[in-house]
C-alpha cells in the first residue's frame, strides 16, 4: 500500500487517527499510529474492512489484534511510506506539544491572578462586596473563587499530565523514525555480503545517468561505465562444496570489491552470483583497468572451506563492460554490459569483455 500523500496531508490523517487510536484498548506505539493511519487513509482498503468488522464485534483493537493487522498489512511497507507518516506524526505531536505548553502557562497566570484577586479580597474584608462574594470571617476568599482556583489548580494538573503524554509520544515517534531509517538502509543492503543490494544499484545508476545528461561526449570523455560481473562455474562450486560454502565465496568476493572499488564507484550484489560496479565517471580504458584488476585479485585468491587445510579449486570471475551513450536508459546499459559478460563467459571465462558502441 503505498501513501502518496504530502506532509501536510499526513498531519491531517494523524490528526482523523488519533481520536480513534484513543479509543482503543491498544497502547499509542508506532505500530498502532501505522495501522490506523492507514485506516482513515482509504475507505475501501482491506484493513479498514476487517478493522471495522473487528470493532462491530469485539469494539475495540487490543494490542495482539492490532500486531496481528500490522504485520498482516503494513510490515512490508516502502520505507519512504513509513518515513512521511513518522514526519507527519512528529509534526503533529510537536504542534499539539506547543499547544499544550502555552496553554499551561497561561493557565499558570490566570491561576495567578486568581490568587492575587482572591488575596486582595480577603485584605478588603466586607468592604462592600455583594453577601455571597465576601470573604469569611477567617479572612478566607469567597466560595466562588475557591472553586475557581480549584478548578485552576486542577487545570494545571491536567496540563501536566498532558504534556508528559506528549513527550512519551514523542519519544515513541523519535524512535519510530529511526527504526524506518535503520530499514530504509537495511533496505538497500544485501544481508549475505554487507554491499549495496539491487535496489540501491538501480537507484544510483539512475541517479548517475540522470546527472551526466548534456554531459561531455567524445570517445575521451568520463562518462558513466558499468561493470557487470559473474562468478564462473558458481553452480559446480554450490554442488561439490555445498551452499554454506558458496556463500563463503560470495563473501570473499564481496570483500575484495569493497578492498578494491573506490568512492565515488559504487560495487553492488545484483543477483545470486553477480555483482557490478558503476563508475559514475571514467574513460573506458580506466573501467577496463579496474575490471582487470578485479578479475586478477579474484583469481589470485584462494579460501578455504571451514575445517579444511586445504583450498579448493581457482575462483574466478567473468566481467562486462561498458560505457554510457548519452540518452541511454539504465536498463539499455545494463543489457550492453550484460551482453559483453556473456561474451566474456564464451570465449573461455576468467577475462574482461567490452560491449559493442
Amino acid at each position: 500500500m503505498q501513501y502518496p500523500h504530502t506532509p501536510e496531508r499526513s498531519t491531517e490523517l494523524l490528526r482523523q487517527a488519533l481520536p480513534l487510536m484513543s479509543r482503543q484498548s491498544a497502547a499509542l506505539h508506532p505500530m498502532s499510529y501505522a495501522v490506523w493511519y492507514a485506516y482513515v487513509a482509504d475507505t475501501a482498503s482491506p484493513l479498514r474492512l476487517e478493522v471495522d468488522h473487528h470493532l462491530a464485534q469485539r469494539g475495540s483493537l487490543d494490542e495482539a489484534t492490532t500486531a496481528q493487522l500490522f504485520h498482516r498489512y503494513l510490515a512490508e511497507h516502502d520505507p519512504q511510506t513509513m518515513q512521511r507518516v513518522s514526519e507527519g506524526l512528529r509534526q503533529l505531536i510537536g504542534g499539539m506539544s506547543a499547544h499544550a505548553a502555552l496553554a499551561k502557562d497561561q493557565t499558570s497566570r490566570y491561576g495567578l491572578t486568581l490568587e492575587r484577586m482572591a488575596a486582595e479580597l480577603a485584605e478588603a474584608g466586607d468592604g462592600g462586596l455583594p453577601p455571597d462574594a465576601d470573604a469569611d470571617a477567617a479572612g478566607h476568599p469567597p466560595a466562588m473563587l475557591e472553586e475557581l482556583m480549584a478548578h485552576t489548580r486542577q487545570m494545571q494538573t491536567d496540563m501536566a499530565r498532558l504534556q508528559q503524554r506528549l513527550a512519551d509520544s514523542q519519544r515513541e515517534i523519535d524512535q519510530l523514525r529511526h527504526e524506518v531509517q535503520r530499514a530504509r538502509e537495511e533496505s538497500q543492503v544485501d544481508a549475505l555480503t554487507g554491499l549495496p543490494n539491487r535496489r540501491a544499484f538501480d537507484r544510483r545508476l539512475g541517479a548517475e545517468l540522470s546527472a551526466s545528461a548534456g554531459g561531455a561526449s567524445g570517445a575521451d570523455a568520463r562518462r558513466p561505465c558499468l561493470l557487470m560481473m559473474d562468478l564462473d562455474h558458481f553452480k559446480r562450486i554450490n554442488d561439490n562444496y555445498g551452499h554454506p560454502f558458496g556463500d563463503q565465496v560470495l563473501r570473499a568476493v564481496a570483500q575484495v570489491l569493497q578492498a578494491v572499488v573506490r568512492e565515488p564507484a559504487l560495487a553492488a550484489r545484483v543477483g545470486g552470483e553477480e555483482f557490478a560496479v558503476l563508475l559514475p565517471a571514467a574513460t573506458l580504458d580506466e573501467a577496463l583497468a579496474l575490471a582487470e584488476k578485479l578479475r586478477a585479485t579474484v583469481a589470485g585468491s584462494r579460501v578455504r572451506r571451514k575445517g579444511h587445510e586445504a583450498p579448493i579449486e581457482r575462483i574466478t570471475l567473468s566481467l562486462g563492460a561498458a560505457v554510457w551513450h548519452a540518452g541511454e536508459a539504465p536498463e539499455a546499459l545494463i543489457d550492453r554490459a550484460d551482453r559483453a559478460l556473456y561474451t566474456a563467459k564464451a570465449a573461455g571465462r576468467d577475462r574482461v569483455a567490452v560491449a559493442d558502441h
